[in-house]
């Protein structure tokens, strides 16, 4: 089984599109048996029709796709109110939180009253990682540190960084921080992959493709040629998103 945390559906105001066809033709050349599905950043700063579309294909395609919900911090209390519908009228499974498209700091007090409602509904948090002042993998430890009790996904192997730089960063926050998980699209080097399984056991991380943006195939690949027994590829693939998503 394979579950792909981490894919975005939609046309973005920034140029790029996805069309839930791309989405499914990708899960199904790659053997992906569910998708958590992000919406694209559009015109729209509310992100309600977005939320809706994503809504609307996680019923079409129920078990095969878990919907998100998107808000903008900014907005505060008109957020507030869009992400309580998105979980209670939209039956969204999640919040995705991309600091760098919407500008803010993961760790910023306007923050605080999404994860109090994350918290309200045991919703996990994907958080788009490794953007230098606005999600570095200490920042959405700091984070991590004031709600405990709330699951937080760093994507991009938490660093999203050539230099290999953070890798030490990510070790370090994973370490201290038991809430903190790891969704694996775009890590560079094997290290991130294989090093944090044999330090810190493999329940914290998560397979995602990061699709349309990053190659699933490759990303597929690059676990699988990890030097990692066949029980952490298993819990990297599947086992650990159904724990999140409680599937």
């Amino acid at each position: 089984m394979l579950i792909d945390f981490h894919t975005y559906v939609g046309t973005s105001m920034l140029g790029s599109s996805s069309s839930i066809e791309d989405l499914l033709m990708n899960m199904e050349h790659n053997k992906i048996d569910a998708s958590v599905v992000c919406p694209v950043k559009t015109v729209d700063p509310y992100f309600e029709k977005q939320n809706i579309y994503v809504s609307e294909l996680q019923k079409k395609y129920e078990g095969k796709i878990y919907g998100f919900a998107r808000i903008d911090p900014n907005l505060e209390r008109d957020s507030e109110k869009i992400l309580r519908d998105a979980v209670e009228s939209l039956g969204l499974k999640g919040l995705i939180l991309h600091p760098w498209e919407e500008t803010f700091a993961i760790n910023d007090k306007i923050v605080f009253p999404f994860m109090e409602i994350c918290r309200e509904y045991q919703l996990p948090i994907l958080i788009e990682t490794g953007y230098p002042w606005l999600s570095h993998c200490f920042q959405v430890a700091n984070l991590a540190e004031k709600f405990p009790d709330l699951t937080f996904i760093m994507s991009h192997g938490g660093q999203f960084d050539s230099s290999g730089y953070a890798l030490t960063d990510v070790d370090y926050v994973m370490d201290r921080h038991q809430n903190l998980y790891i969704e694996t699209s775009g890590d560079f080097s094997d290290e991130g992959i294989e090093n944090i399984p044999i330090r810190l056991g493999y329940d914290r991380l998560i397979f995602g493709s990061h699709f349309p943006w990053l190659n699933t195939e490759l990303e597929i690949y690059r676990i699988e040629r990890a030097n990692l027994p066949k029980e952490a590829k298993e819990a990297i693939y599947y086992k650990n998103a159904k724990n999140i998503l409680k599937v």
